[in-house]
């Protein structure tokens, strides 16, 4: 089973999967399912192939939890059968059936586009794959951008022009941007629901290990000198609920050789105390200053994605402090 292309499926029906598609290691996973405003927790379940049979293998179906199956593909005698049992599902093709809330979607007879394109290994369509989150936090942290020249957005997200445009092509697509008339900055729709699926993917992507250098050592803001790169501070270094972080979170182009330098940082895979990650972005207004004026906070959205990331308690909750409080993080 290809997992984006189940998640490519269900965004053509304004549907996101936000969590761990199920694999061949591991069958069963829990995911939010969402569409507008909606939102619903349910077990997802792969099976190959797609029948009540093998879903009830994996997993039995008596302990009343929604249940969401998913496959490479499924016959239509067999979409009958999990309809009949009310499991909702997905294959490759796009046919599905997903009851919950005020949403019903029935999608039958739907076949791959071409004869080889199951055997073909196919390039990822998430909405949230790297370059595209990359358009998505520019879009969020900036939204007056979506108003003006599309060079500005591309420029602010760190991607082409071209590549910014299919990216809202997708966004409007998948229901998170409006698609009549001129774009301004309250085009953007369904925020929470972009937010929580753009922080879902961010620990697999943007914020992944191999785009992440880990360090042991010191680092003191107000010690490095104001002639050199900008820092970008994000996590719990810049959270003021937390009282006595434990780690950095810096952003910047290329490894601060003077700070590396002054905090006798060595690298440290085990228990690092500096994550260094390449900067993306370019904002098109002024930064908010932590210490002097080289050293600046993150964009708000990754900040919260990196404190969810962490896995401690202490940043989830403060993660959700950020969002409370901060207007572009929310529903307006």
């Amino acid at each position: 089973m290809d997992s984006e292309k189940i998640r490519s499926r269900v965004q053509e029906y304004g549907v996101d999967l936000v969590g761990e598609i199920p694999s061949a290691d591991n069958p069963v996973t829990s995911l939010i399912v969402t569409r507008g405003a909606q939102h619903q927790a349910m077990t997802a379940i792969g099976a190959s192939p797609l029948t009540l049979d093998d879903v009830e293998r994996v997993m039995p179906l008596d302990f009343g939890a929604p249940v969401l199956a998913l496959g490479a593909r499924i016959t239509p005698r067999n979409a009958d059968h999990l309809r009949g049992a009310g499991i909702n599902y997905f294959d490759e093709a796009g046919n599905g059936y997903l009851a919950f809330g005020d949403t019903l979607i029935d999608v039958r007879g739907r076949t791959p586009r071409t004869p080889g394109e199951l055997r073909k290994p196919t390039k990822s369509a998430s909405l949230f794959t790297e370059k595209r989150s990359q358009v998505i936090l520019a879009a969020i942290s900036w939204p007056d951008l979506l108003s003006g020249r599309l060079q500005d957005l591309a420029r602010a997200a760190g991607v082409s022009v071209s590549f910014t445009q299919k990216t809202l092509v997708a966004l409007e697509t998948a229901n998170y941007l409006d698609t009549f008339g001129p774009r301004d900055s309250g085009s953007l729709r369904n925020i929470d629901s972009l937010i929580d699926g753009w922080s879902a993917a961010f620990s697999s992507g943007l914020g992944s290990r191999e785009n992440t250098r880990t360090f042991r050592g010191e680092f003191d803001p107000s010690a490095l000198p104001d002639d050199g790169p900008p820092l970008y501070l994000s996590g719990e270094a810049v959270a003021p609920w937390i009282r006595r972080h434990m780690t950095w979170t810096i952003y910047t182009d290329g490894i601060p050789r003077d700070a590396a330098r002054t905090g006798r940082w060595a690298s440290d895979d085990l228990e690092p105390t500096i994550f260094v990650r390449q900067k993306f972005w370019t904002e098109p207004v002024p930064a908010e200053t932590f210490a002097g004026t080289r050293v600046l906070v993150a964009p708000p959205l990754l900040v919260y994605a990196d404190l969810l990331a962490s896995g401690d308690s202490r940043e989830r909750e403060a993660a959700h402090h950020l969002r409370g409080n901060n207007a572009r993080l929310r529903a307006a």
